[in-house]
């Protein structure tokens, strides 16, 4: 696909820090890697479709949850401090974009003759408000440079920084965007600002068509930009078969952009661009299909400093009989018996890669193999205590649905993240508030917001109902249209009746009612000391017990 018309990303052949669908910052700078010959190089820099809408209505015309008012008092936003250029009026088109998309946005008068008063004044709004995010358009590009603001994010829109003021360098986390032919302030002299700093090249992005940048595609760009530091939840179903290709196809991801205290924002950018690829390209089949390979989960979530809570449907655990087995142990050639779950995984973790035989989409699991033997003996198919409180398959089964593949292959996944600093729920809750993935059950969540139909079967009203659930709860989420198109339409399985997309959103409703403190520890007849090896499930409070805490449940 060729550039869109008047946008363009420039960068200097790359550079390390970046992975699919998330900025990593460097101390100074926006380090990403260089666009591959044909593909839109707006998306090396912020994947996903800049044009596409976004809505708080469903597809069918539903509306969902809204901003507002509620017992918890008014919502707090994510907050950006907007500096407007010379001879601008205050809540012009760039500023009001940020407020219609939901964020509280700070947007002092400057004054337009004495540039060291405006910096006064943006520097008051700055101590005052302590936004999360400064922007800078013209000459209130100049006044970010200018302010004392340590490393908060800035986004320079077509700043300029050489007809005001004495800044020469450019701050921390610092991203520019500039059109080529803007008419007032030189494409060169942004140029030169980053050249200067020594920073690559590509923290520049060419984008829009004069100096206002108040096209479509620039303020698109301007929002994604002020969000990729926000936090990050997600909703992973984990289907995790042998073949990579098949793995890219069943391994389904929803993220969501925590924007305030109970707002979230379901965007078409970031991990979400892979839902609305294309099936029917002529691409290769990593660029076709819009799931996740278990190593390409294990690099996007692992070193992602904005990643908050992560719901993943597949057993974090087996059963303690197994643990404890000689037999079990042996089927494998280990001699003697795991006796607890961080044995198993470190074992699982020696024996698995996080790679495949071969770049094809039939490429194996490279280790998968090697646990056969559970997967092929059914005296090993025994459930935990959490499974049978959540009528849930075994973890080693196979027959039906393959939780072999999900339960193997997710331990390797859990091992990466573990390694990167995320905290794993097993038996109790963190109570740090760092990066944190638990286990959820999608069946188990829609029956928890009060679904009583069956979602694989419905999965448009379960969606609807899980909307409904997060408003009574207080929560807002804006929901992008395409991808809850995705999250009501996507099936997999010779039948096509296994509903990927729904399973994942109900993940992503697990993990923000978690991060709201709205979330409850099944367990079943599994014993305190049990539940450290098996791991218990993590769901929502029932919709008739909302308020009441989070709990530990033991059936």
């Amino acid at each position: 696909m060729g550039d869109p018309k008047g946008l363009r990303l420039l960068n200097n052949g790359g550079q390390n820090g970046s992975c699919y669908g998330k900025i990593f910052i460097s101390p100074a700078c926006l380090p990403l890697r260089s666009s591959p010959r044909g593909c839109d190089p707006l998306a090396r820099l912020l994947p996903g479709n800049p044009l596409r809408s976004l809505a708080c209505s469903s597809s069918d015309g539903v509306s969902f949850p809204t901003a507002g008012h509620n017992s918890a008092g008014r919502l707090h936003e994510m907050k950006i401090l907007f500096l407007h250029g010379w001879q601008s009026v205050v809540g012009g088109v760039k500023p009001s974009s940020l407020r219609k998309a939901g964020h509280e946005v700070i947007n002092p008068a400057l004054d337009h003759d004495d540039f060291a008063a405006a910096v006064r004044t943006a520097q008051a709004a700055f101590a005052r408000h302590r936004p999360d995010v400064i922007v800078g358009s013209s000459r209130g590009g100049a006044v970010a440079m200018n302010l004392a603001a340590g490393v908060t994010p800035r986004v320079l829109l077509c700043p300029a920084w050489k007809r005001w003021g004495a800044a020469r360098a450019l701050p921390a986390q610092t991203v520019i965007l500039h059109s080529r032919v803007d008419e007032v302030i030189p494409f060169a002299d942004s140029e030169e600002l980053v050249a200067d700093a020594e920073c690559p090249e590509s923290i520049l992005v060419e984008i829009g068509n004069d100096h206002r940048l108040a096209d479509r595609e620039s303020l698109t760009m301007m929002l994604r930009c002020c969000e990729q530091h926000a936090p990050k939840l997600v909703g992973c179903d984990v289907g995790a078969p042998r073949r990579a290709g098949d793995q890219a196809k069943k391994n389904v991801l929803i993220e969501a952009t925590q924007l305030g205290s109970r707002h979230y924002a379901i965007r078409p950018w970031g991990r979400n661009a892979r839902l609305l690829r294309s099936p029917a390209t002529a691409a290769g089949w990593r660029v076709r299909r819009r799931g996740w390979t278990v190593p390409e989960l294990a690099a996007s979530l692992g070193p992602d400093p904005t990643l908050r809570v992560g719901g993943m449907d597949f057993p974090f655990g087996i059963p303690q009989a197994l643990l404890g087995s000689q037999e079990f142990a042996e089927a494998v050639g280990r001699p003697a018996p795991f006796a607890n779950r961080q044995a198993w995984a470190r074992f699982i973790r020696s024996r698995l890669q996080l790679a495949f035989a071969s770049d094809r989409a039939s490429g194996a699991m490279i280790g998968l193999d090697r646990f056969d033997a559970w997967r092929k003996d059914s005296r090993f198919w025994l459930p935990r205590g959490s499974d049978r409180a959540a009528n849930g398959q075994p973890p080693l089964k196979h027959i039906g649905q393959n939780l072999f593949a999900m339960t193997i292959a997710g331990a390797r996944l859990l091992g990466a993240l573990q390694e990167a600093g995320v905290d794993v729920v097993l038996d109790r809750f963190p109570k740090s508030t760092g990066r944190v993935a638990f286990e959820t059950y999608p069946s188990l969540v829609a029956k928890r917001i009060g679904f009583r139909g069956s979602y694989k079967q419905q999965p448009v009203a379960c969606l609807h109902a899980a909307c409904g659930y997060l408003k009574a709860c207080g929560v807002r989420l804006d929901f992008d249209r395409d991808v809850q198109h995705f999250c009501e339409t996507y099936r997999t399985g010779a039948k096509r009746d296994d509903p990927d997309g729904a399973d994942a959103f109900l993940c992503l409703v697990a993990a923000i009612c978690f991060q709201q403190g709205n979330r409850e520890l099944i367990q079943g007849d599994a014993t305190p000391a049990e539940l450290q090896n098996e791991g218990g499930i993590v769901v929502p409070q029932s919709s008739s017990n909302l308020g009441t805490g989070p709990r530990l449940k033991s059936s």
